[in-house]
């Protein structure tokens, strides 16, 4: 009886609950995360390690272009490689700060227009596709999973400062990559 009690008051929540995982190497987690991207209306907030995948790239370019409200944290050490697509997305318009906070910016998620979030070891990166064993994890329809997320975010976005991120991408459009 306390079984069906339980799962009579889980039923709803379970009912639109949705998580889904995927493991690379695999183009899985990039479809998605492309996919969601292409699907945003509003707003997209990224705390991303590394940033070089071309079709992630591509898809922010074009998110930005038709108006969508881009915020992207980063590692200031990975966004200085030669591989590394941050300037190219600065160049771009989108609203990118590099760490000035913690000695590393090692986190992985993302938050599609306030309605799902993603996570895992998965770095927005070519190898992180083809060559990498990585995991991603999307939750959709769990709001209070992706306002935690959310929460995250905004205070490393406060804590992360526009001025200290304008000084870094001041000295590197200066100077050749």
């Amino acid at each position: 009886m306390k079984n069906l009690i339980l799962l009579l008051v889980l039923f709803p929540y379970l009912a639109y609950a949705k998580v889904s995982v995927y493991f690379s190497p695999s183009t899985k987690c990039e479809q998605e995360i492309v996919e969601l991207i292409n699907q945003s209306q509003s707003n997209i907030d990224v705390a991303m390690y590394s940033i070089n995948n071309d079709e992630i790239v591509d898809a922010l370019k074009r998110a930005h272009d038709r108006g969508v409200k881009i915020r992207i944290l980063t590692d200031k050490l990975q966004a200085s490689s030669k591989y590394s697509k941050v300037i190219e997305l600065y160049r771009h318009g989108i609203n990118i700060r590099v760490h000035s906070k913690f000695k590393i910016e090692h986190n992985k998620f993302a938050i599609f227009d306030s309605l799902t979030a993603t996570s895992g070891s998965y770095n927005w990166t070519n190898p992180a596709s083809s060559k990498n064993s990585e995991n991603c994890i999307f939750f959709s329809e769990e709001q209070e999973t992706i306002t935690q997320y959310q929460d995250r975010f905004n205070y490393l976005w406060q804590q992360n400062t526009k001025k200290k991120s304008d000084i870094w991408f001041a000295k590197r459009l200066k100077s050749p990559r």
